[in-house]
């Protein structure tokens, strides 16, 4: 089948873990993946990071950079609070050792004002930290692909520094969603990527290997696993069956479902909203 080389349509970042998303044209990487993404966190009072996989209000947070590096202070919004301006916390700050899935990693506490505001939007007790610059969280070798993994770093992302995506992918998704009387179809936002791409088949992102995006060399790693915050609508924070029952019948593997692919960029670099896709090497 032909199809137009691949390019990127769309590109979000998303600066609280498991908050809604920023659309961007363009995405400036540095060495842990994009300038900004998940460099805030939501923990308990244990320090394990709270996600919107059990706390689905966090989708209802709207974060916008305050500064244009964005590696600045954060507006957040939520329906029915007021705006509340996180700024970086400075050297001085409490570290908290936080918990992301198996890794322990340092972070500084954002402070009194931002724990209430949080804990009141999403209805249980938090506090808000950052990613202390100087946080170690290596990388593993799974997200890399054919890339060197050793010596890197990563955020609070769940563990690639980008998620990749094509929209083909969603649309299959959805054309047999419809095909089994689904009445709606699922919002991409469900699925959190980072790089969103057209002009490919569906799933033809899990056949690579390596690509170059722009300026930009990236390793393809593991396809990603899919869990159940996936099936929550962002909107309504309504909780179905969808997609992880379609996903079980055509997208199983022994690791879990799967959709989409886990990326590494080889060295700091920008992607911007229409870069072609260079495919060069497959899996």
């Amino acid at each position: 089948m032909n199809h137009s080389q691949p390019r990127v349509a769309a590109l979000t970042v998303y600066p609280l873990k498991s908050a809604a998303g920023i659309a961007v044209d363009v995405l400036p990487l540095d060495s842990r993946g994009a300038i900004g993404d998940r460099r805030w966190l939501l923990v308990d009072g244990e320090g394990h990071a709270i996600t919107a996989r059990e706390c689905h209000a966090l989708l209802h947070i709207v974060p916008r950079f305050a500064t244009a590096d964005r590696n600045g202070a954060l507006l957040l919004d939520a329906p029915r609070h007021s705006t509340l301006s996180v700024v970086v916390p400075d050297a001085d700050a409490a570290v908290r050792r936080v918990t992301v899935w198996d890794d322990d990693i340092d972070a500084l506490d954002v402070g009194d004002e931002a724990a209430d505001w949080c804990s009141t939007v999403i209805g249980r007790a938090c506090r808000m930290v950052r990613l202390d610059d100087q946080a170690s969280r290596p990388l593993k070798r799974k997200y890399a692909g054919p890339l060197a993994h050793e010596q890197r770093q990563v955020a609070f992302t769940d563990g690639a520094p980008l998620l990749v995506l094509g929209f083909p992918s969603v649309d299959a998704l959805n054309t047999r969603l419809l095909e089994q009387g689904a009445v709606d179809v699922l919002d991409p936002r469900r699925f959190r990527a980072n790089v969103w791409l057209r002009g490919l088949a569906p799933h033809e992102e899990d056949s690579w290997a390596r690509v170059q995006i722009g300026d930009v060399d990236l390793g393809m790693g593991s396809l990603c696993t899919r869990c159940v915050l996936t099936t929550v609508n962002p909107d309504s924070l309504e909780q179905g069956v969808e997609p992880l029952r379609a996903f079980a019948q055509y997208r199983r593997t022994e690791d879990g479902v799967v959709f989409g692919v886990n990326a590494t960029h080889a060295a700091p670099g920008v992607i911007s909203v229409g870069d072609t896709v260079e495919v060069q090497a497959g899996r």
